[in-house]
C-alpha cells in the first residue's frame, strides 16, 4: 500500500497492518518508541503531582522532599515543551544543511499591513523566504498568501488560530489544529504544506505522532530575535548579525500586535549585510512537493532555482 503525497491522516490505518505483517517493521517500532516517549512524558506528569501527596502528614522533611521532587519534575517538563530545539516530543530540524546559506522564516501572519509591505520589499531586494502562516488568519486574508506563493516563498502551517495554550490541548483539539490549518493552505494555494511549527515553539505530548500522520515536518529555528519585544530597528538588527552564522534559521513575525514597523526598518540592512558576508537566503523547505516530505535537512538551493510545482486557485473560495 502506497501513501500518496498530500493524504494528510491516511497512514492512521497503515501502522497496525504494517506490525501485523511485518512490511515495515523499522516504521512499527519507530511508531512504538513514539508512544512511549509520549507515555512517559505523561507519567513525569502524573508522577510529579503525585509527590503532593508526601505533604501529609506534614513535616519538614517530607515537604522539603516534595517540594524537590516537585520542582525538579516541573523544570524537566517544562523543558521538553518549551525548548525550541529539544527532540524528545517532536522531530525537528533547526538549520538549512549548506553553512553558506541562512533562511528567513516568519511567523503569525498573514498582516493586511505589513505582510504585503514585507512582500514588496522582498521583491526588490530578491530573496525568498517561509510563511508559518495561521489557518484562521490565512483564511482572511487569501490573496496575501497566494501573492507569497506566486512570488515563490515557501508557505507553511503555524496551526489553525494559534492557541497559546497550545501544549495543553486535548487529543481532538490537537489534531483539528493541525489539519484546519493545512486545509487552510490547501484551500488557498492548492497544495497540502509539509512544513510545521507550533506557536511560540510549544510541544506537546502527541504532536510527534499527529504530525507523522499528517506527514509533517517541524520546524524549528536557532535564532531567536525577539522583534516581538525589541521596539528599536537598530537594536533588533545588532542582535541578528552578532548572533548568525551560516546553516541558521532566522525567526521574526510579519504580524504583531504593534505592527512589525520596528522588523521592516531592520530588514533591509540585515540582508544586505548578511550578503556581503556571503550568505544566500534560501527556504526552509522545498517548494518542489510543496513543502518538506523528510527529517533531513535540505540542501542548499538559490532562490530562483525553485519552481511552482502546482496549479493555482484563480480565485479565493
Amino acid at each position: 500500500m502506497r501513501e500518496q503525497p498530500g493524504s494528510g491522516f491516511s497512514r492512521r490505518r497503515i501502522p497496525m497492518l504494517e506490525c501485523r505483517y511485518g512490511t515495515r517493521g523499522a516504521f512499527c517500532r519507530l511508531g512504538m518508541i513514539d508512544m512511549a516517549r509520549s507515555a512517559i512524558f505523561c507519567l513525569l506528569f502524573l508522577a510529579t503531582n503525585a509527590a503532593l501527596a508526601l505533604l501529609f502528614p506534614f513535616t519538614l522533611s517530607r515537604f522539603l522532599l516534595a517540594v524537590f521532587i516537585y520542582a525538579a519534575g516541573t523544570a524537566v517538563m517544562l523543558y521538553l515543551l518549551l525548548h525550541p530545539r529539544n527532540q524528545w516530543l517532536v522531530a525537528n530540524r533547526s538549520r538549512v544543511e549548506n553553512a553558506d546559506c541562512v533562511a528567513l522564516t516568519f511567523d503569525d501572519g498573514p498582516s493586511p499591513v505589513d505582510t504585503p509591505r514585507l512582500l514588496d520589499l522582498l521583491r526588490e531586494k530578491n530573496v525568498k523566504v517561509t510563511f508559518f502562516v495561521v489557518g484562521k488568519r490565512a483564511d482572511q486574508y487569501p490573496e496575501i498568501v497566494r501573492r507569497a506563493w506566486d512570488e515563490g516563498h515557501l508557505i507553511a502551517n503555524h496551526s489553525w488560530s494559534h492557541q497559546s495554550l497550545f501544549c495543553f490541548l486535548t487529543p481532538r483539539r490537537l489534531r483539528a489544529e493541525i489539519e484546519l490549518g493545512a486545509e487552510s493552505i490547501r484551500r488557498i494555494c492548492g497544495f497540502r504544506p509539509r512544513c510545521f511549527r507550533s506557536p511560540v515553539g510549544l510541544r506537546h505530548p502527541l504532536l510527534r505522532l499527529y504530525l507523522k500522520q499528517a506527514g509533517l515536518e517541524y520546524i524549528s529555528w536557532s535564532i531567536r530575535t525577539f522583534d516581538t519585544l525589541i521596539e528599536n530597528s537598530s537594536i533588533l538588527s545588532r542582535r541578528i548579525l552578532k548572533r548568525v552564522t551560516g546553516g541558521d534559521i532566522i525567526l521574526l513575525h510579519d504580524r504583531l500586535p504593534a505592527g512589525a514597523d520596528v522588523m521592516l526598518e531592520a530588514l533591509p540592512g540585515i540582508i544586505d549585510e548578511l550578503r556581503g558576508r556571503g550568505l544566500k537566503f534560501v527556504l526552509a523547505g522545498s517548494r518542489e512537493d510543496a513543502g518538506c516530505t523528510t527529517l533531513e535537512s535540505r540542501p542548499c538551493e538559490p532562490a530562483h532555482s525553485f519552481r511552482r510545482s502546482t496549479k493555482l486557485p484563480t480565485s479565493p473560495r
